[in-house]
């Protein structure tokens, strides 16, 4: 099930409509705000932009360890995992206290 999704043409209209900049500023605007976010996520900082958070996220490294097979019940070796870090966005206030709308109407968008 697809939901509709807003291009990013669409976005540029709706922006300049509400600005009253030309589609040209806002469009540039997007350009610069996506490549500050890059390079902030890329030195280690969280943003927050339009109710979501974006930022790395260290995993811990975990030992070796035994486990076993569900269905065999044969103990196998799990193999060391070096710690990583992975790119997480978390969706907070006030996009979090938005009213979705109900499953009917959107099972009735696709």
């Amino acid at each position: 099930m697809a939901l509709p999704m807003v291009t990013q043409s669409e976005l540029i209209e709706e922006l300049a409509d509400r600005t009253g900049w030309s589609r040209g500023d806002v469009k540039a605007f997007l350009a610069h705000l996506s490549s500050t976010v890059e390079e902030q996520v890329g030195d280690g900082n969280r943003i927050k932009v339009a109710g979501v958070v974006i930022g790395p996220v260290v995993s811990a490294a975990r030992k070796k360890r035994m486990g076993r097979n569900p269905q065999t019940g044969e103990e196998v070796p799990i193999k060391a995992k070096p710690a990583s870090v992975k790119l997480k966005a978390k969706v907070v206030k006030p996009l979090k206290d938005v009213d979705l709308p109900s499953v009917r109407r959107l099972q009735s968008m696709t």
